[in-house]
């Protein structure tokens, strides 16, 4: 009895924060900046030879007037042809320029210390940031300066891994479904002023309000987190606005990781920064156990319910919940983002996510990780 008492307080509770989430979605905060602002992309980039020129040329295509806005790539160290491909894009344009990193301080994150050095040399008043493997559109820069009025200091993009006239694997369209819903949560919750999430594929900030809260040096020991712990510094130490940019033309594509290994060990590293939540925003941390908990009791009732008969009804009521919750939030989100092709993948996507989530969340608190060739512990120490 004690344990279906407390199922349905956890099903109870997750529900009201998928019905947070979707609220929030139907708050939706227009872009009212006519004004065009200084501004300077920054690229962390380590082994891209492959994609580097692709956001480049798309970057230089921009509707956005050349002389307001530069463009930094730092190479974190590159064994390939990275530097030597920025360094031709800097020799035929003005606005380019390649920062090469030979070390690291042992105590910094490796990508928070590319960043921050691009930060130190840029020239801009926003900082625009995204990775070497995306895909920029015409207007990303103009529709991104929009969302930043006068109180504004920091802008969430939405990103997108997949496209719907592409082909992809089941496991790339999954994660896509998987990364629609947790742009959706993080639209939602930044549109009623809450924000809990954003991702370093497309975000903006202020240069100002960066150097008031000391950068990265808070957490220059995390490995991950450039994007999320940037973010909530910033909510928790200042009383500046975060807003979410949903206009398309603000919108980027990246890649999906083409293995279920390959997603785990992605997965496990964003997950590597859920505890130090409790230390920046402990509502977030709350929902992250909150999900993680209710999971684990969704695993323990599934199987339970074959040897109590009894339990199946409060099980299935339970799941039966959670599904429809979720699957509202679905609609709205595919909705939101015009990524109704995704759909079909969401009763697949919902049963997955119960030993998904365990697993990420237990690795991701003591696991280990590889990134970009270098191996990691989920504490944030490097391996050897």
């Amino acid at each position: 009895m004690l344990f279906a008492h407390i199922f349905i307080l956890l099903t109870v509770l997750y529900c009201l924060m998928i019905l947070l989430f979707l609220t929030g979605l139907y708050r939706n905060r227009p872009a009212h900046n006519p004004e065009k602002l200084r501004v300077s992309v920054i690229i962390a980039a380590r082994n891209e030879e492959s994609y580097i020129s692709h956001v480049l040329n798309d970057l230089l295509n921009q509707n956005y007037p050349q002389e307001l806005y530069d463009i930094t790539v730092v190479d974190d160290c590159s064994t390939d042809r990275t530097c030597e491909i920025v360094k031709s894009f800097e020799q035929a344009h003005d606005n380019i320029r390649c920062i090469r990193l030979e070390n690291v301080p042992e105590d910094f994150s490796p990508k928070k210390y590319a960043l921050e050095q691009a930060v130190k040399e840029s020239k801009g008043d926003i900082i625009l940031t995204t990775d070497a493997d995306c895909r920029l559109a015409p207007d990303w820069i103009r529709g991104m300066v929009r969302y930043f009025a006068p109180e504004t200091a920091f802008v969430i993009g939405f990103s997108q891994l997949t496209r719907p006239d592409k082909t992809y694997n089941l496991i790339e369209h999954l994660q896509s479904f998987d990364f629609l819903e947790m742009m959706g949560a993080a639209a939602g919750t930044a549109n009623l002023g809450y924000p809990l999430a954003a991702s370093g594929q497309n975000m903006g900030y202020r240069k100002s309000v960066f150097h008031k809260i000391g950068g990265y040096s808070r957490v220059k020991h995390r490995i991950s987190g450039d994007d999320v712990l940037l973010l909530n510094l910033i909510r928790k130490y200042t009383n500046h606005k975060i807003a979410f940019a949903s206009h398309p033309d603000t919108f980027v594509f990246s890649h999906p990781q083409p293995t279920l290994a390959a997603l785990l060990n992605q997965r496990i590293r964003w997950a590597s920064n859920g505890s130090y939540q409790i230390q920046l925003n402990f509502l977030f941390f709350i929902y992250l156990l909150l999900v993680y908990i209710f999971n684990l009791m969704l695993l323990i009732a599934l199987p339970l319910s074959l040897l109590l008969p009894s339990s199946i009804p409060v099980t299935l009521a339970c799941l039966a919940s959670r599904f429809i919750f979720e699957g509202a939030l679905a609609m709205k989100s595919v909705k939101f983002f015009n990524r109704r092709d995704l759909l079909p993948y969401f009763s697949l996507w919902f049963f997955a996510q119960i030993p998904y989530i365990i697993y990420v969340g237990l690795l991701g608190t003591f696991g280990r990780f590889k990134w970009k060739e270098r191996v990691h512990s989920a504490d944030s120490g490097y391996c050897p």
